[in-house]
């Protein structure tokens, strides 16, 4: 039997594949539309200019200018959708790295010292221990329970807040220390600045640029579908 937590990041994870797999999918299905229709607007204007002297004895020009303005509307929004699909995507697969780390297998030690529900309960202090630093101090729980008085139960206490505070420390200097590490490797590695380096490890608030560049998306693509129907309805209802 899993534990609760470890089951849930696994459906997580589960979940996560089939979303990533889902989203691919319907960008690749949009992206065929996309450049089908972009495409045949290009050879629509091509054709109507080449052939504008016969093509003026079915439309007036005025249709044709009408017809001319959404084709180019078309072509527009769909450079501009796949523009944002490219800084759409890079924000999408920045969450996803984040989501595949937090719902990974392997545990992280804290780089903090966690609240104990209850501050004077050696078990729990002890569990805390053993289940995020794996240090077992079964010994000291021992030792508590063969305390003869309230004095002696309370130092070991403290003992463990204190041992879980250092490991804690020692966790974050540990980090610390990896961080700078894989900093130095691909400052070497990329010839990155120091600058550079920094903005990139930077925390920043992907989702609000993920749902700005998804709005774009759905904007230009949907404008530059309409604007080809409306081409093509108009060029059917003018036609004489």
């Amino acid at each position: 039997m899993e534990r609760p937590f470890e089951s849930q990041l696994k459906l997580s994870r589960n979940s996560l594949e089939k979303t990533r797999v889902n989203f691919i999918f319907n960008f690749n299905q949009n992206d065929k539309i996309l450049v089908w229709i972009v495409g045949f607007s290009v050879t629509a204007i091509s054709l109507i200019i080449s052939k504008i002297s016969n093509i003026n004895e079915v439309y007036s020009n005025s249709t044709l200018k009408i017809v001319l303005g959404l084709l180019v509307m078309s072509i527009l929004t769909g450079i501009v959708y796949r523009f944002a699909a490219l800084l759409f995507l890079t924000k999408y697969q920045t969450i996803l790295f984040y989501l595949e780390g937090a719902f990974s297998k392997e545990k992280t030690m804290p780089t903090e010292t966690r609240e104990f529900k209850k501050p004077n309960d050696i078990h729990e202090i002890y569990q805390k221990l053993k289940y995020d630093f794996d240090q077992d101090y079964s010994d000291i729980i021992i030792l508590y329970n063969q305390a003869s008085n309230e004095q002696s139960k309370k130092y070991y206490i403290e003992y463990l807040k204190t041992e879980y505070s250092r490991l804690a420390d020692w966790s974050k200097n540990e980090y610390e220390y990896a961080e700078k590490y894989v900093k130095g490797v691909f400052k070497k590695a990329f010839g990155f600045s120091q600058k550079r380096i920094d903005k990139i490890y930077e925390k920043q608030n992907h989702s609000l640029y993920l749902k700005m560049w998804g709005w774009v998306c759905g904007i230009s693509i949907a404008v530059c579908i309409v604007s080809f129907i409306s081409a093509l309805l108009l060029l059917v209802l003018k036609f004489n």
